[in-house]
């Protein structure tokens, strides 16, 4: 699957308001968004905010920061529950500032949607195959978040 996530140097610079802020997301959301209506709203942006996925609007405008946490969050809610994402995006934040995670992010992603060109079982069709998938990487990510929390709830 070919898919180019918009990098941070291609975010826009300036701040938007939302409807603005909903045009450039499900653009970049167009390719991946398999159902009949928008890939994100005007209420997910809204509830993301309120769970503190990201930070409220600074004069109903949203920076460049904004539109990397939603990208993320738009594409991790398709496998996993909020708190995970909030969990994942600690980790991916622990280290590195959000551009660098962000463009960490993107490669990763288009990373493993490319490799899912490979060869499956012939036995298995390649819908069964990918959810199959799916669900041993959300298995991994369910083990890999309970290892991180284990050291923090010994001490």
């Amino acid at each position: 699957m070919e898919f180019t996530c918009l990098r941070w140097s291609q975010l826009p610079r300036i701040a938007l308001y939302m409807d603005q802020v909903l045009l450039v997301l499900n653009q970049a959301l167009e390719p991946l968004n398999a159902g009949p209506g928008p890939a994100v709203t005007a209420t997910m942006i809204n509830n993301y905010v309120k769970m503190k996925l990201a930070a409220p609007a600074e004069k109903k405008k949203y920076d460049r920061e904004h539109m990397a946490r939603f990208l993320m969050i738009c594409l991790l809610k398709k496998v996993l529950s909020m708190a995970e994402i909030a969990a994942v995006l600690e980790l991916l934040l622990q280290d590195r500032p959000l551009e660098q995670a962000y463009d960490l992010f993107c490669r990763e992603l288009e990373l493993r949607l490319a490799a899912l060109d490979g060869p499956d079982s012939q036995e298995c069709p390649p819908v069964l195959a990918a959810a199959i998938r799916a669900v041993a990487c959300k298995i991994a990510v369910e083990q890999g978040l309970a290892a991180q929390s284990a050291p923090a709830a010994a001490e």
